[in-house]
């Protein structure tokens, strides 16, 4: 088994789902390019965030090391520890399926930890969408595991290019992304 090199970078969970969606978006954030401070929409989701909850249950730290060595590290919107369930906060569902990696990668920080509810059973995860009225049930499953080690060692690779990966045939959501002029100009 490969082994992370020293310098390896924490791969937390928004790497994760940007990754999921659009390896160029990951690599210009590995490298502290993040343009998400001058979004408009970026910005109504922390505002989003704030108002939607109770603060005492926001943002739980986790920290874990993937089977190669990786560092690892999640910030979870919220939990309910009583339950086993973790929350995660989004605006709409345009970037549904990299909403749902990003939640398994902090179910997996979880199992990577062992930590499990009361009974013993794993932790499951939601997709909140407070504007949307509509909540998602996110798991971890046994084939996820598998998935989500390809894709730290991916991230991982990322890392280590020297030029971004090509951009992407032009996708609706592209027009939103606070990427967008760095790729399309």
């Amino acid at each position: 088994m490969e082994t992370a090199p020293k310098s390896s970078p924490r791969i937390g969970g928004m790497l994760v789902g940007y990754h999921r969606l659009c390896p160029r978006k990951a690599w210009w954030s590995l490298r502290g390019i993040w343009m998400e401070q001058e979004s408009d929409t970026v910005a109504l989701g922390r505002l989003l965030d704030q108002a939607a909850y109770a603060r005492a249950d926001k943002h739980l730290q986790v920290e874990a090391e993937a089977p190669d060595g990786t560092p690892l590290i999640g910030k979870i919107d919220r939990a309910n520890l009583r339950e086993g369930v973790l929350h995660e906060t989004k605006k709409g569902r345009s970037c549904e399926d990299a909403h749902r990696w990003q939640v398994r990668f902090y179910l997996w920080l979880l199992h990577r930890n062992g930590v499990a509810r009361a009974d013993g059973s794993p932790f499951v995860g939601q997709l909140d969408y407070p504007l949307l009225h509509r909540t998602e049930t996110v798991t971890l499953e046994a084939e996820h595991l598998a998935e989500l080690e390809r894709t730290v060692a991916a991230v991982r690779q990322l890392a280590t290019q020297e030029t971004p990966p090509p951009v992407l045939t032009k996708r609706s959501f592209c027009k939103k992304c606070a990427f967008e002029e760095l790729c399309y100009g």
